[in-house]
């Protein structure tokens, strides 16, 4: 897993040469007008997945991980914790979806990464990740913290 400021984007460039061309589109896709939903760019090998939610409550999330793409997690507007495991640490809750690309874990709390505008994590196939959660201390004095409504990019990259 990367996190880091997106002006540090271009450090991460070397990797495979579609996480280089990812990378280097950030920039123009966060400023694009797209709407909410699903926008290739380099046919199924580059995907830019535009959402507005809102963030929950990390107990009714479940980790996820993939295995044929890269997520490059963008938060637009707003502010949520994402966690992070490592995958031999959790339990197979689902079994994988190859349609979808997706299996579903439980486990252990993992480690909380605050995302807001101006960061990016990039999570490889190792890399579990339950994104969307409430940040806490959203409110003063509140240890969960409460949802927040969120829009955020994630460029799916072909591995």
């Amino acid at each position: 897993m990367i996190v880091d400021a997106l002006a540090n984007a271009g450090r991460y460039r070397g990797i495979t040469p579609l996480l280089d061309r990812a990378l280097a589109e950030i920039e123009r896709l966060a400023g694009s007008p797209l709407a909410d939903g699903r926008h290739e760019f380099a046919g199924e090998k580059l995907v830019a997945i535009f959402s507005s939610y809102q963030t929950e409550d990390p107990k009714d999330k479940r980790f996820e991980a993939h295995r044929r793409f890269i997520d490059i997690q963008v938060v637009l507007e707003g502010r949520e914790t994402l966690y992070w495991s490592p995958l031999p640490s959790l339990e197979p809750r689902e079994g994988y979806s190859d349609a979808d690309d997706i299996a579903f874990f439980t486990g252990p709390a993992g480690i909380a990464v605050p995302l807001e505008p101006g960061w990016f994590t990039v999570l490889f196939p190792q890399d579990a990740h339950k994104p969307g959660c409430v940040t806490p201390g959203n409110v003063a004095g509140s240890v969960t913290g409460s949802p927040a409504r969120v829009r955020k990019l994630v460029i799916k990259v072909a591995v």
